[in-house]
């Protein structure tokens, strides 16, 4: 069985049973195309959007990100997202990892992408969005996470990447 539930804008929710232990169970998917991030650094800085986002009931502090659209490359919606939110002209891009997201229920992946090389310019964001843009000190971020200041999944795990392996 593989019973659409739900058929929305960005993701579709479908049940669907499958065969575990030679047992039947039913799973509940959420479908999503997918997503990017995208770690921007200036001098000792890094680029976030403050933003609010429905589910969490609050303006949230990310790094700029966005959903892949039809027959669009993760780069291309890298690209695309940046000048849209931020208003920054990637002149380079670096691929660093990809991640789901919640693979429990869900197939988002998210592809992590890093640049230092870019042009600032005007952004242009959605009708429905309301982004500012927050360049804020390195050390700070971090002090931010551990403050509960910064609680979205992917920034930690651009910037803990970061720390890591830069």
């Amino acid at each position: 069985m593989n019973k659409l539930i739900y058929k929305g804008k960005v993701f579709e929710v479908r049940s669907e049973e499958l065969t575990i232990n030679n047992k039947k169970i039913l799973r509940d998917v959420i479908y999503h195309p997918g997503a990017v991030a995208i770690l921007v650094k200036k001098n000792n800085q890094f680029l976030f959007v403050r933003q609010y986002r429905h589910p969490s009931r609050e303006k949230l502090i990310e790094i700029p990100a966005g959903t892949l659209e039809e027959n669009e490359t993760p780069t291309e919606t890298a690209k695309r997202e940046l000048l849209e939110e931020a208003g920054i002209k990637a002149n380079e891009l670096t691929f660093l990892i990809k991640f789901f997201v919640a693979p429990g229920y869900c197939s988002e992946i998210i592809h992590l992408f890093y640049t230092e090389n870019f042009e600032i310019t005007k952004n242009n964001p959605e009708e429905e969005e309301d982004i500012e843009t927050i360049w804020i000190d390195i050390e700070k971020a971090y002090e931010m996470i551990k403050n509960n200041e910064i609680k979205d999944a992917k920034t930690i795990i651009a910037l803990t990447y970061y720390r890591c392996f830069f």
